[in-house]
């Protein structure tokens, strides 16, 4: 007779505990034996049971990988960035009175560098988000790129149109199709760190490739890439233990739902390959850029012309707040500025929301469109104060990292780029968060400025005995000097033994 897993669990039940009282009713000589074998049997039921529900739950959590990867893959690509990387080729020296064949006449004349055209072949991965051809991936993916060409998950390759934004390190790629298989994006804001992470993509160029972790870190601040090159500063990314190399660039991190959560960006590794640690763009930020992007064609950006930092549990208790955005510096003549706000206030509403640390002040106001007049609770000696923003236009970033509308003449006339110290540089220096001034980020070798001993990195804090915050005042004071002059400057550099602070002497050339 056929029975189905319930009655026979139930039968056996009634058996055991049968067992258990007859064993009792034995007496001493037999109940021990007895008893042992009736507990034996219930360790095995239990033991049964135990494994079953185990191999059960176990079954269920891999059905939920395979599940995502099924709905998502589709979605993925890989994407091909073609580069045409200049390399110098050496022409020899070739004394004139010696003969040559004609095909080498154009070659005589000395020693020169000429830059020779290699091409070369990056490799990323992609996520499409719409079905009629737009795609998510990082800017440095296909930054550069003469050519993008896409592959799909059913092997069609197609040219693809780029639209950057270098500051976020997000970029679009737009291919000529419709009724493309789109991945799900999901809300960065809601994610905690223990939760699953999936990420897809194609590391080292192996194709459909799924690695699996949890989310280690959220807010993780990083700054990656040479300062010669170009270094970009991530002010908030997710961090997980899923692996990602090489090719993982621009690909999706999913949570179990098969949600992109983010955009994989970056390993801590020494090697270069995995060590424990990715990094991955919160896709709250890469919807808000791909959104701008598709839009306008760039990425337009509240402006506050404020440094904010988290509130310290000293800064609470100093300040009377519980939470908020401490603002640290305002630069003059900017919207917060005109508005009122002062240094040492605490931002803790924007707009009707409350605010709940820097970051979250950072993002609020990067999504404000310019021109908006925005109210501002802020708690100053303990009082709270509504103030009324009118929000401007963030500047623009070049391929450095660099604010372009930033006056230079100063700088020039010394031999100094200066910038206006913003929490990107200070990061960028290694420099403290309460540092304030004009920062110096490059030196013309055999300038005045290197001649005098000023370096990349150095803050300016003080010019001719007069406090500088911004690189307007710093030019003001050095355009009012004539050739010749001496122009003293205070600074803050970081040295072997830390951070010191110093009289430099420049000369006007």
């Amino acid at each position: 007779m056929m029975m189905t897993p319930q009655p026979r669990a139930w039968m056996l039940t009634v058996m055991i505990l049968f067992s258990v009282a007859l064993g009792a009713f034995l007496g001493t000589a037999f109940q021990r034996p007895v008893v042992t074998l009736a507990q034996s049997a219930m360790r095995t039921v239990a033991t049964t049971v135990s494994k079953t529900e185990a191999l059960s739950a176990a079954e269920a959590m891999e059905s939920a990988f395979v599940r995502v990867a099924e709905e998502v893959s589709p979605a993925v690509v890989t994407i091909y960035a073609r580069r045409n990387v200049s390399r110098p080729s050496l022409r020899f020296e070739i004394p004139n009175d010696i003969p040559l064949p004609f095909d080498l006449q154009p070659r005589r004349g000395g020693r020169t560098f000429e830059p020779v055209p290699i091409p070369t072949r990056g490799v990323g991965s992609g996520v499409i988000v719409r079905s009629d051809g737009y795609i998510l991936t990082n800017d440095h993916v296909v930054a550069g790129a003469e050519r993008v060409e896409v592959v799909l998950s059913d092997g069609r390759r197609l040219e693809g149109k780029v639209l950057r934004d270098f500051r976020s390190d997000i970029a679009v790629v737009k291919v000529n199709a419709t009724g493309l298989p789109t991945a799900r994006l999901g809300d960065s804001d809601a994610v905690r760190v223990g939760q699953w992470a999936i990420a897809l993509g194609s590391p080292f160029g192996k194709e459909n490739t799924m690695t699996v972790g949890v989310v280690s870190a959220l807010g993780r601040r990083e700054a990656i890439g040479s300062i010669m090159q170009g270094q970009r500063y991530y002010p908030n990314l997710i961090q997980t233990d899923a692996s990602i190399n090489p090719g993982n660039s621009g690909g999706p991190l999913l949570n179990i739902r098969g949600e992109v959560i983010g955009i994989n960006t970056a390993i801590e590794s020494p090697t270069g390959s995995f060590a424990g640690i990715g990094f991955a763009v919160p896709i709250n930020t890469a919807r808000f850029v791909m959104e701008q992007l598709i839009t306008r064609g760039k990425v337009v950006r509240g402006f506050f012309g404020v440094m904010p930092a988290d509130v310290t549990p000293e800064d609470a208790q100093r300040l009377k707040v519980k939470q908020g955005a401490l603002i640290t510096s305002v630069t003059e003549g900017s919207p917060a500025a005109q508005a009122g706000i002062q240094v040492e206030d605490v931002v803790v509403e924007y707009n009707g929301k409350p605010v709940k640390g820097e970051l979250d002040f950072r993002d609020m106001v990067a999504r404000t469109e310019p021109g908006t007049v925005v109210p501002v609770k802020v708690v100053r000696n303990g009082r709270e104060i509504t103030l009324r923003v009118k929000v401007g236009e963030a500047p623009p970033v070049d391929e450095q990292g660099r604010q372009r509308e930033q006056p230079q003449e100063s700088g020039r006339k010394l031999g100094i780029s200066i910038e206006r110290l913003t929490p990107e540089l200070a990061e960028r220096y290694k420099l403290p968060r309460s540092t304030q001034g004009v920062v110096i980020t490059e030196v013309v070798p055999g300038s005045a400025a290197d001649d005098a001993g000023l370096a990349v990195g150095d803050v300016i804090l003080q010019v001719d005995g007069q406090r500088v915050t911004t690189v307007d005042e710093v030019h003001r004071i050095v355009s009012g000097h004539k050739s010749g002059d001496s122009v003293i400057f205070i600074v803050r550099s970081n040295t072997d033994e830390g951070a010191i602070t110093r009289r430099v002497r420049v000369e006007v050339p």
